[in-house]
């Protein structure tokens, strides 16, 4: 039988194991309760080998961006925590929960950190892996309603055209999508 641990993982990168030789779907359940708890340390399920020996392989949980696009403008949103990423920008998100597709997650989470009603409209190329066990899909997303305000995580948002992409000082990942965004800018001002 396969065996699963829970691991966490603090603000300053240091990793702890929160619980060992479980079964996968009670390993999930375990890491989503404290996260749903409103831990804010990143929690994953690493896997083992037949007999309980572990193994490295750690399963990737999604987390979700945003490119939420109005009126031919992008929001970006300035993180304010945690430290070592505070003051620079990224398009908002957050972790995609167990059973929940990357559009669900990206729709509950833009209502959850702005205020704002979105659609998911599809997916940029690219996955990058944020911290250990954390993969980050970005996403282009419609506003369908709501002012966004910084609620969770950021304190400042601007909205940025396609001549302003490059005014802010982006999360390396994030930065490395601009292209696609801007791509998708340029669709929202040639659309009636």
């Amino acid at each position: 039988m396969d065996t699963f641990r829970v691991m966490r993982q603090d603000d300053n990168g240091n990793r702890f194991l929160v619980a060992g030789g479980l079964d996968r779907a009670g390993a999930e359940r375990l890491a989503a309760e404290f996260e749903a708890r409103g831990h804010k340390q990143l929690y994953w399920v690493e896997g083992g080998a037949p007999g309980g020996s572990m193994v490295g392989a750690m399963e990737n949980r999604i987390v979700v961006g945003g490119a939420l696009v109005h009126r031919g403008r992008v929001l970006a949103a300035r993180r304010s925590a945690p430290a070592e990423v505070a003051g620079r920008w990224e398009f908002p998100g957050g972790k995609a929960e167990p059973g929940e597709t990357e559009e669900q997650a990206l729709e509950r989470e833009l209502l959850e950190e702005l205020g704002v009603r979105a659609r998911a409209v599809e997916r940029l190329p690219g996955a990058w892996l944020v911290r250990p066990g954390l993969e980050l899909h970005i996403w282009g997303a419609e506003l369908l309603s709501g002012d966004p305000r910084p609620l969770e995580d950021h304190d400042e948002l601007r909205w940025l055209g396609p001549q302003e992409l490059d005014d802010v000082d982006w999360l390396d990942h994030d930065r490395a999508v601009l292209p696609d965004v801007a791509r998708l800018l340029d669709a929202a001002h040639t659309t009636p």
